[in-house]
């Protein structure tokens, strides 16, 4: 028979197969990147499983002739590098237990596998005689068959893999970044092979970058050409994202250069879905549309697929539908293209996303949040039924209830990455070089707003409920800091601007499956709340002194690299809650606000490149309008304006984060000076929520109310491999 092939031995534990030969080491049939000491301290441990390797035998080996102080720094670091790799942790050790002063030791359970080459010699042939096979036009049907079947069942493995415990670890942006809540986009998400976890952060300018983190590394890297991205998703292969950036949908390869430009972005793009290889679906708060993923228009689909997924082999979609009745969310399942078949009796506060077991085989999951708690519904794919309860697995996980956006990820390989909820937001009094002059309301809440009414008695401020997923109006009294609520329901209540007699207050207001409308109410305990007529989206921005107009934008926010564009309007509240357009461009306007005599409007304007503050007369009336020159003021961009309640200075938030004065004054010409840089609010403190950030200041404009945040530690995403071990009768006792 001659020589027989050699045997390559491999060894098998968790989901990992390491082959000693070769040091390549694999997870679920991915190779991950070991080598150098890292890589010789498993090959070490894995020859001796069970036994203490002895930290002498360690440095006698891999560290002979270095310092002592040198093996203990390359030691430390080869074994932190090692357990990054498998993903394991020092305190609750699935792979590498330490052993203090000793050593280390492998611990879990190892398998060995032979994989030998087969040399197959085909037997001569045997003549047959040829008979009938009625069968034979049946068998590219089967052969069909079968292929569909296995591109599912191919991706289950046979045997599943034994039950593990749950690791945990922590990632935290890079330094000058801070990570904002869930909201009006997905911030973050886990490749769907569950090696890679693509997120976003918000820099000082108030713009967001895209950062890459393998799980089998260490760093996250930034992703090339997305400053000011706003949303992503991945592809069912892993190696590309979709971003929405500036109105436009991109493809940006993660192993070339350069990105695609496919489309422009439908208003409010949440998330996408690639269908097919023809197919993009581009999900709104509103609509959802379709467009191919090579470059076209897209073009509004006849079923509101709302955060679309899909179901593993079959044609079908799960999605997430608002119910007006319960005033929460639903699970459904259907095509894009016909009208939902399934609804699930299921209630939500946020989207629904599957995830097959990969503990039980066929078993399966529903995760979503409720109450401000992340929980798992079983889940019969093969029926399209809801089996048993749904039970809690991560506490107080941010949600977004007006969108259905919440803060997590979960993937095929087991992986689930949540954002924690950190309550470490304060108002806080500051003088004009930023020096603390004392907090003031609740401590340990979640808020980015502050306005003073105008006699200074009052902060009006929008306090994060998790359990809701939304904000509430509250009233803080500027002087002891006492406080209460005003308002107490589901939603969001926030960016509040006071009438100029201080008894009322003009803010937005958003349910689910609705864009955000002006809501006005009185501050006394027994007022009622007036919801504003439906239009687009409504963020109140200031109240005319002679208390007629009311200002709003039709846009969140003005930030470095705005989604869409916004608008300023007016709402005429003596003439029938008359809208009148007052700056409609192709450029980004927003934040608009009074001057103290009524004269004079100042807002934000993207005309120059860069948003940046202008100020322009404005004339009432019942045509209100913007007339006369347009006077630019500040120069290196500007996002956020505040004038002082004498006309003598305008204040605003620069794209480095600081807060600048400008002395001003008004007449016919207004004549207006440098700016002086005062203080800078903390990213940290303006990524607290997904929400508008207010500041105010005091008549004199020697005080300021701002947004902090405490010294605890910035909230991260947290990483749980083999999440299913969460489950209650799973859980280490």
């Amino acid at each position: 028979m001659g020589p027989q092939p050699a045997t390559t031995a491999k060894k098998l534990f968790g989901p990992f197969e390491f082959e000693a030969g070769s040091g390549d080491l694999r997870k679920y049939g991915t190779r991950i990147r070991l080598q150098g000491k890292p890589l010789q301290i498993l090959m070490m441990l894995l020859d001796r499983p069970g036994e203490v390797v002895s930290r002498e035998e360690l440095q006698s080996r891999l560290w002979e002739g270095t310092t002592f102080v040198d093996f203990e720094q390359g030691i430390n670091s080869a074994v932190n590098k090692l357990r990054q790799a498998l993903g394991d942790s020092p305190d609750q050790p699935r792979y590498i237990e330490t052993l203090p002063g000793k050593g280390y030791r492998f611990v879990a359970p190892l398998h060995s596998a032979t994989a030998r080459t087969v040399l197959e010699i085909a037997a001569a042939p045997v003549a047959t005689p040829k008979v009938a096979r009625p069968w034979l036009p049946w068998a590219g049907a089967v052969v069909l068959v079968a292929a569909v079947a296995g591109y599912w069942a191919g991706s289950i493995p046979r045997a599943m893999p034994a039950p593990q415990p749950a690791v945990r670890f922590t990632i935290a942006p890079p330094a000058g970044y801070a990570m904002e809540g869930a909201a009006s986009r997905q911030s973050f998400a886990l490749s769907p092979d569950g090696t890679r976890l693509a997120y976003s952060a918000i820099d000082r300018s108030g713009g967001f970058q895209l950062f890459l983190r393998d799980l089998a590394s260490l760093e996250s890297t930034p992703i090339p050409n997305t400053q000011g991205a706003n949303t992503l998703f991945w592809p069912a292969d892993s190696n590309a994202l979709y971003v929405s950036f500036r109105g436009k949908i991109r493809r940006i390869p993660l192993n070339g250069e350069g990105f695609v430009a496919v489309a422009d972005a439908p208003a409010f793009t949440l998330t996408g879905l690639l269908v097919n290889p023809a197919k993009l679906l581009l999900d709104t708060n509103l609509s959802t549309y379709m467009v191919s993923p090579n470059g076209g228009t897209p073009e509004a689909t006849a079923t509101f697929v709302h955060w679309p997924q899909a179901l593993p082999g079959t044609e079908e979609l799960l999605y997430t539908v608002w119910d007006g009745a319960a005033k929460r969310y639903r699970a459904a399942i259907g095509r894009a293209d016909q009208p939902e078949s399934t609804r699930l009796p299921l209630l939500s506060d946020s989207r629904v996303q599957f995830a097959a077991s990969t503990v039980t085989l066929g078993a399966s999951y529903l995760l979503y949040v409720s109450g401000g708690n992340l929980v798992a519904h079983p889940f019969d794919l093969s029926r399209r039924q809801l089996t048993g309860d749904a039970v809690p697995i991560v506490k107080q996980v941010l949600s977004f209830r007006p969108l259905a956006t919440a803060d997590f990820s979960v993937s095929a390989n087991g992986t689930l990455v949540y954002q924690q909820y950190a309550e470490r937001s304060q108002l806080g009094w500051v003088d004009r070089a930023g020096r603390a002059m004392g907090k003031v309301g609740p401590a340990n809440v979640n808020l980015k707003w502050a306005s003073l009414s105008p006699d200074q008695r009052y902060i009006a401020t929008a306090i994060y409920d998790v359990e809701r997923g939304g904000q509430n109006l509250w009233i803080v009294d500027a002087a002891t800091g006492t406080s209460k609520q005003l308002t107490d329901a589901a939603g969001i209540r926030d960016s509040a601007v006071w009438s100029p007699t201080g008894d009322r207050l003009a803010y937005l207001h958003a349910m689910g499956g609705r864009r955000p409308r002006i809501a006005i109410r009185g501050v006394a305990e027994n007022d009622t709340e007036v919801i504003e007529t439906e239009g687009g989206f409504q963020s109140p921005t200031d109240w005319s002194p002679d208390g007629r107009f009311l200002l709003f934008s039709n846009n969140g926010a003005a930030r470095l690299a705005s989604e869409i564009q916004g608008d300023v309007l007016v709402m005429d509240l003596q003439r029938n809650r008359k809208i009148t357009p007052l700056l409609h461009s192709t450029f980004h306007e927003g934040s608009a606000a009074f001057s103290p005599d009524g004269k004079w409007i100042a807002f934000i304007s993207a005309e120059s490149g860069p948003a940046e503050l202008y100020i322009q007369a404005f004339t009432g009336g019942d045509n209100p309008a913007v007339t006369g020159e347009r006077f630019r003021i500040s120069r290196a961009g500007a996002q956020l304006l505040r004038w002082r309640r004498d006309g003598k200075e305008l204040f605003y938030l620069g794209y480095d984060g600081r807060v600048y004065a400008v002395p001003m004054q008004l007449g016919g010409t207004p004549r207006f000076g440098a700016a002086e840089r005062l203080f800078e609010i903390p990213v940290e403190a303006r990524a607290a929520i997904h929400a508008q950030l207010g500041f105010d200041v005091t008549p004199d404009g020697q005080r300021f109310v701002i947004p902090t945040v405490s010294d605890a530690a910035a909230p991260g995403l947290v990483v749980v491999q083999n999440w299913e071990a969460l489950l209650p009768g799973r859980r280490k006792q």
